[in-house]
């Protein structure tokens, strides 16, 4: 599905990602671990291409669509919920309250708008937003942080158990989140092959 070549990148004349070589394979679901600095969320934008390489390649199947969880939650504070999911996923109708419900967002929670929400909880809308656009290819970034620990697993198997069959690579550093997922560590500028 994905493979990438060789791929470097630089800020300020530091490397980042140097001579970086991975092949992710589809419906595959992939854990991505490292150091603070590795390189983790630079790998994620160059997918996005949010950024540019400074050389060497990333091949995708065309027309590969990307749904991403950021380490910022991107919600339009003023708008619900459900209006945040419809931006991307605007033929959701009832499964985008179903899926709040089910990540723990109390139904009366759902006619306030985001701002008036906890971190938590605005974490767990930008989850559903991502799981409900359409999607070949998930990337998450941290999806965890900021939820205590009985909505964590909650959303960890919610999470799971949508994303069956497809492809994901997620960052973490937390090694109880790669139970299921082939492991790549990026070590200072090199990344480990995928294992299981």
């Amino acid at each position: 599905m994905i493979r990438i070549e060789k791929l470097c990148k630089s800020y300020d004349g530091k490397p980042v990602l140097e001579g970086l070589s991975l092949h992710l394979e589809e419906g595959q679901r992939y854990a991505l671990m490292g150091a603070s600095g590795s390189g983790k969320t630079t790998l994620l934008n160059l997918l996005m291409a949010l950024e540019t390489p400074d050389s060497g390649l990333i091949r995708m199947k065309p027309g590969l669509r990307i749904s991403a969880v950021f380490q910022e939650n991107r919600l339009l504070e003023m708008m619900t919920a459900e209006a945040n999911i419809r931006l991307v996923a605007p033929e959701a109708g009832e499964k985008a309250r179903e899926l709040l419900l089910l990540l723990g967002i109390e139904p009366d929670s759902l006619p306030q708008p985001v701002k008036t929400y906890s971190g938590g909880m605005k974490r767990r809308v930008a989850i559903a937003r991502a799981l409900l656009a359409d999607y070949d290819l998930l990337l998450l970034d941290e999806p965890y942080k900021g939820l205590d620990e009985d909505t964590r697993q909650q959303v960890i198997d919610t999470v799971k158990r949508m994303t069956e069959g497809k492809t994901v690579l997620m960052v973490t550093h937390d090694p109880e989140d790669t139970a299921g997922q082939r492991l790549i560590e990026l070590k200072g500028t090199k990344a480990s092959e995928p294992t299981a």
